[in-house]
């Protein structure tokens, strides 16, 4: 049996982040990831928001609260945006080559929502060159990190975690590891509109016990390249690119229009094409995607235009998380004690029912370092415990996972119905005109695939590299949380932000508070935080 004062879940720039921290400060560190090392599902994220112009973060927080609709809790905004500053300033430190002005200063752009320009980036090699730089401190300070580790269940007291057991894939053998503390930062589960499939954090945590908050906010990225699963950052329209309808006519929009309205005006459109032919000396900032472009449609984006059309790209909602990342049961003042979440696995409540351009990296980093910090000083007042119930879970899991491959009574159900069914059926719910009666629908379409999801079957016996195991799992994970989705969107019987509905069209004050669903079928409410003094920094509106 393995111990670990701290384990984190994910590869990406938040479980980096909360590693590299948590080792920092003194805790040892694994990093378990259920892809291969440094994939870790990077998107299409524009860059970083910090009010690099600016002389304090003021603008920046009421634009984050404004274009959340008020459904953020406002403690954490002021927290986060008075972070940014050291935080590009660390990241350009360490190397991130950020794109400068004539002084060599770093550069803010206009982006999605914000009234002055504040998206740091370095073109489409953001999101890469931030990861290499968080991977170096990882190295730096001698963090642990395993690929193709598939997580399979979270072991706890009480709500207190005693570790987890899971199944590392590169032997074939499943492991049993204690720790102190375990942090959850693998990705959320828009993979349910695309794939099928999710990461299995949310989900571990999920049937353990904790509450998932704010599940009913989708968020669409307008520039998805059609016929592939490439999605242009939304930061080349900053740069001079525009986008046209099928009468050659320029979309009406601006760098600084919110990403939700440019996807419905594209929706509204229909065909719609990206035109980055006049990038002048901005293209060399994005010569890669261009090459990637080419060489997987053949479209030359120096010379030709390329059809793009909005795709559910991240979602908002997660494990509800306080100010240190720590994951909250029904109320603020209880937690469930050693587990922590971050990036696109938490609900932080930086964002509310939007998402400000750049905000989602900003998170990322600074609620994870929150996370990975206070984790460190946890552990060093705690010991291990439970080794008996990892043991026992650790013999069950041997005994249920030696069936797999077996020979099937009856017909076998296969994976790719399942995931092209929930596909289907989630994909159907981002529609604008939906109502009450097509909740019902779905969660009874999803009760129906959870069915058949526990039936699919394996054609291999080793767990060595067995990804046909690895899909079953996401997938079954993943209609989970489609039906936390579809149950906190029916919860929700109003329109705010991303989340409208064709039979509550207006915002309702009276539900100005986070939804929490719950495994077990039950939900409750969780009340938003007002500004660190006690006030709101912007006083909650219906009016944006």
């Amino acid at each position: 049996m393995e111990a670990w004062d701290v384990v984190i879940l994910g590869d990406g720039p938040a479980a980096l982040s909360a590693a590299a921290q948590a080792s920092k400060d003194g805790a040892s560190v694994l990093m378990m990831s259920s892809t291969g090392l440094g994939d870790a599902g990077q998107d299409a994220m524009d860059g970083i928001a910090c009010h690099i112009q600016e002389e304090s973060n003021r603008g920046h927080r009421e634009d984050t609260i404004k274009t959340g609709e008020f459904l953020c809790d406002q403690d954490i905004v002021a927290l986060h945006t008075t972070k940014a500053l050291k935080i590009v300033d660390l990241l350009e430190r360490r190397g991130v080559n950020f794109r400068r002005d004539a002084k060599g200063i770093v550069k803010g752009h206009y982006a999605s929502g914000h009234s002055k320009p504040r998206l740091c980036n370095a073109g489409d090699s953001t999101i890469r060159e931030v990861q290499q730089v968080l991977e170096e401190q990882c190295m730096k300070y001698g963090v642990t990190r395993r690929g193709d580790q598939v997580p399979l269940e979270l072991i706890h007291t009480d709500f207190s975690v005693n570790g987890l057991i899971s199944i590392d894939m590169l032997n074939g053998r499943i492991l049993s590891i204690q720790c102190k503390a375990l942090v959850i930062a693998d990705g959320g589960f828009e993979g349910i509109f695309s794939n099928g499939s999710t990461s299995l954090g949310m989900d571990l945590a999920y049937r353990a016990g904790a509450p998932l908050r704010n599940m009913e906010f989708i968020a669409e990225t307008p520039l998805g390249v059609v016929g592939t699963n490439i999605v242009i950052p939304q930061a080349i329209l900053s740069d001079g690119a525009t986008l046209h309808t099928p009468t050659g006519a320029e979309l009406e929009t601006n760098p600084t229009t919110r990403t939700s309205l440019i996807c419905s005006k594209m929706h509204e459109a229909g065909t719609t094409v990206l035109d980055a032919r006049n990038l002048g000396e901005n293209t060399e900032w994005w010569s890669i995607l261009f090459d990637n472009i080419k060489q997987r449609t053949g479209i030359d984006m120096n010379r030709q235009t390329v059809e793009v059309s909005p795709v559910p790209a991240h979602t908002l909602g997660g494990l509800p998380t306080d100010e240190h990342g720590r994951v909250v049961l029904q109320s603020w003042a209880r937690w469930f004690t050693g587990l922590y979440a971050a990036g696109s696995a938490s609900s932080s409540g930086l964002h509310g029912a939007d998402v400000l351009g750049g905000n989602r990296l900003l998170e990322a980093i600074a609620a994870a370092e929150a996370a990975g910090a206070h984790a460190a000083e946890w552990v060093q007042k705690r010991k291990f415990t439970a080794a008996t119930s990892l043991e026992e879970a650790h013999n069950l899991a041997e005994a249920e996972l030696s069936m797999l491959g077996g020979e099937s009574e009856g017909s076998v159900q296969r994976l790719n119905p399942v995931i092209m069914r929930l596909k289907e059926v989630s994909t159907g719910l981002l529609l604008p005109s939906i109502v009450a009666e097509d909740y019902d629908n779905a969660s009874q379409m999803l009760e129906q695939l959870s069915i058949k999801a526990e039936q699919l079957y394996c054609d291999q016996t080793s767990l060595v590299a067995n990804q046909n195991l690895l899909e079953i799992l996401r997938v079954q994970a993943a209609i989970r949380m489609a039906q936390a989705h579809v149950t906190s969107a029916s919860l929700r019987t109003e329109s705010r932000g991303l989340h409208q509905r064709s039979d509550y069209t207006e915002a309702d004050s009276e539900q100005l508070h986070h939804k929490l669903v719950f495994a077990d079928g039950t939900h409750s409410t969780l009340a938003l935080r007002k500004g660190p003094s006690g006030n709101w920094i912007l006083p909650p509106s219906t009016t944006v």
